[in-house]
């Protein structure tokens, strides 16, 4: 389609270097047992993506910042000159992308190391333009959406770890944090806040989704909501069928944990399996396109985008199974009636507008 041809398309939350670090692999080759790929990329004509350090709840501040790292050295050797680039700025994805490149943005997901000295100003060295704050699990500075109420949002510190995130030019990113941490970032933040990868909890009653209320105020502060593809998170069936599914396999997964960090080529597939094993039900592309309709109707076509969480799922859309599908996304949105000025700015152009404006707040 021109349009999509034509349009900066941007993924704003992927899990590559998770599993880049389970199984080194060569991105310039089609890869079945993941979602992206450069080939993929460029089918789907995406423009930019961005890759989530993931550090698991589970890990204390200095071994999971040991993580971040280790996740950010084998994502850099995955990087193909001229063809998948690492960027830093706004301006530079814009350049990248008129190149033909596909360029990569870095972000940390889950903020509990940056307590570790130094931690922070090493994000902004090596290019991390947002920190989620937390993940599954409150920790000592931000509570989490699925964790135990600890702070009422954020402690001092957690202000304090905000403010200096956008003074160095880093976004927060509201995606996993409890309401109540929410409005109170929203509160301390200098520059805009963003959810990288959360559906509305309007259409789909899970805790990591946002209430209407949220939505409305991140888009008031010039904020950005970014809607999951999780179908555990888009449609209340699969939902249910998720929340069964964890409490039968979470015993599993903890009592395997220490060995899968220490050697996640050994077990990572097995991982993978018991979820094969236990499918949630199909959801179409269609549920997912509801969502983005909603994010509009409530917070505006210049406050909604798309963070997939490619390759950090382990259930997919029916329609939109990688990203070689952005194009029928694409075709979905107008069919409802999303004009073209508006796909564009949810397709990638809300999320570069929303980084240059916390590169021109930092400092």
């Amino acid at each position: 389609m021109p349009l999509h041809q034509d349009t900066l398309v941007i993924d704003a939350h992927t899990d590559v270097p998770t599993r880049l670090w389970e199984s080194p692999a060569d991105l310039s080759q089609h890869l079945t047992d993941r979602h992206v790929d450069l080939p993929r990329l460029r089918q789907g004509g995406v423009s930019a993506l961005v890759f989530a350090l993931y550090v698991p709840a589970e890990l204390d501040p200095q071994r999971g910042w040991e993580h971040a790292k280790a996740l950010h050295e084998v994502s850099e050797r995955a990087l193909i000159p001229g063809q998948l680039v690492q960027v830093a700025t706004a301006d530079d994805l814009q350049r990248s992308a008129r190149r033909g490149e596909v360029a990569v943005l870095f972000g940390l997901e889950n903020g509990r190391p940056l307590t570790v000295t130094g931690a922070l100003d090493h994000c902004a060295r090596i290019g991390v333009r947002y920190v989620t704050l937390t993940h599954w699990a409150s920790h000592e500075w931000c509570d989490a959406s699925t964790g135990k109420p600890l702070h009422d949002g954020l402690s001092a510190e957690g202000e304090g770890i905000v403010r200096q995130m956008n003074r160095l030019g880093i976004l927060a990113d509201v995606s996993h944090v409890s309401d109540a941490a929410v409005l109170h970032t929203l509160d301390v933040a200098t520059a805009p806040v963003i959810a990288s990868h959360s559906s509305a909890r309007a259409l789909c009653d899970h805790p990591r989704n946002l209430p209407d209320p949220l939505i409305r105020e991140i888009a008031r502060k010039g904020g950005l909501v970014m809607a999951n593809s999780y179908p555990g998170f888009v449609d209340p069936e699969a939902s249910k069928a998720d929340a069964a599914r964890g409490k039968e396999l979470r015993p599993i997964l903890e009592e395997t944990l220490e060995e899968y960090l220490r050697n996640p080529g050994k077990l990572w597939q097995e991982r993978e399996r018991l979820f094969q094993d236990h499918p949630l039900p199909k959801v179409p592309l269609s549920a997912y396109v509801n969502h983005l309709i909603h994010l509009l109707e409530i917070g505006g076509e210049e406050h909604t985008g798309i963070g997939t969480d490619f390759d950090g799922i382990p259930d997919v859309l029916e329609g939109f199974e990688d990203p070689s599908k952005f194009p029928d996304l694409t075709a979905a949105l107008l069919d409802r009636g999303v004009d073209r000025g508006g796909v564009r700015l949810i397709l990638g152009g809300n999320f570069l507008r929303v980084l240059r404006e916390g590169e021109r707040r930092a400092g």
